[in-house]
Order: C-alpha cells, then structure tokens, then sequence
C-alpha cells in the first residue's frame, strides 16, 4: 500500500513539475496508427471451437499471425482485401493464451485472446 501511495505521489509531482505548475498536450509524444489498419478483438473470448475476428486495411492482401504463450507461430493467414472477418478454427489449440498479430500497410497490430476446449 505504501509503495502504490509513493508512485502516485511521484507521478504527481512529475506532472505538475513538467511545466511550472501546468500539464500541456505539447508534453506528451503522440503515437497514432494508420486508421485504415484495424484489428477487432476476438468474439467470443475465451474461444471454444471457432472464434471470429474482424480485420481492415487498405493494402491487397495482410497476414494473421498466431503465437502460442511462448510466442511460436502456431498458424498463418494470408487475407485478401475483401475479406472483413476471418473465421479461425481452434479445436487443435491447446487451451491457453494466444497472441494474434495482424501485418498489414507497413503495420503490426497485436491482441491476445483465450482458448477453452474443454
């Protein structure tokens, strides 16, 4: 309880230190991704069987990529522009956490999503 008191202080005071007195927009960097590349979170999660995950971007085709817990390629999916949803098959998962990664425009974007099978 302390420790968390004594990082909120200093957070505090790292804020109102930054600018005499004042936080401006101007002091922090701003990361923003290409809005044309989107990745949707898996439904349902945690997955049985099937899970669903929507996908945008500009470019012709994009790869899905996922990663077991210990971030070994379990499959890859090349999708074509015109595909919104991928419909992804996990009955030969194990149960556990996966990292799904979607490269598409110049771009990777990552989530995680849960598999029960059982």
């Amino acid at each position: 309880m302390k420790i968390k008191i004594l990082i909120l202080i200093l957070i505090s005071i790292s804020i109102v230190s930054s600018n005499a007195n004042a936080l401006f927009p101007s002091d922090f960097d701003y990361i923003t991704a290409n809005p044309t590349v989107v990745l949707g979170q898996n439904y349902p999660n945690p997955a049985k069987n099937k899970t669903v995950i929507n996908v945008e971007f500009s470019s012709r085709e994009a790869s899905l990529k996922i990663y077991n817990v210990l971030g070994i390629l379990v499959e890859e999916i090349i999708i074509s522009k015109d595909k919104k949803s991928i419909i992804l098959d996990v009955t030969e998962y194990k149960e556990g956490i996966y990292l799904y990664t979607l490269e598409a425009d110049g771009q990777k974007i990552t989530k995680r999503m849960t598999v029960k099978n059982k």
